[in-house]
């Protein structure tokens, strides 16, 4: 559901092809902001740890810039905290902006609620048959 194009604004395909030229950027990310913050490379006892796969914290950060549902709503949807999510959307945002990667954000506010989001589903025609 949350991959709909109704929601991401760009096709699933569109949204694949960019999961998969974005990734080594955001390791990239993920090594120059462990080194921000322990002044050392990581080590193999450090292993870039997340909750989240990167398919994922690209879609977060991607309908967070969209306006198509709140932190909380991510969070709860994809069983992680919110703040877990907050760490990630700040370099989610500079890969999307690497990539140009043009966001329109959706009219209205963000849905709260899966009911809701579901709700901006149906106003666009569209069925909520797809998982996460």
């Amino acid at each position: 559901m949350l991959t709909d194009p109704a929601l991401t604004g760009m096709s699933r395909s569109d949204f694949d092809h960019l999961v998969a030229i974005s990734e080594p950027y955001w390791d990239a990310l993920a090594e120059a902001a462990f080194q921000r913050r322990f002044h050392r490379p990581r080590s193999y006892l450090h292993p870039q740890t997340s909750s989240l796969d990167h398919y994922h914290r690209l879609l977060t950060a991607l309908l967070r810039r969209r306006r198509a549902a709140t932190s909380t709503l991510l969070a709860q949807l994809l069983n992680v905290s919110r703040t877990n999510l907050s760490n990630q959307f700040q370099d989610g945002h500079r890969i999307l902006d690497l990539h140009r990667v043009a966001v329109t954000p959706l009219p209205g506010t963000p849905a709260r609620t899966l009911a809701q989001l579901q709700a901006r589903l149906a106003l666009r025609g569209d069925t909520c048959t797809d998982q996460l």
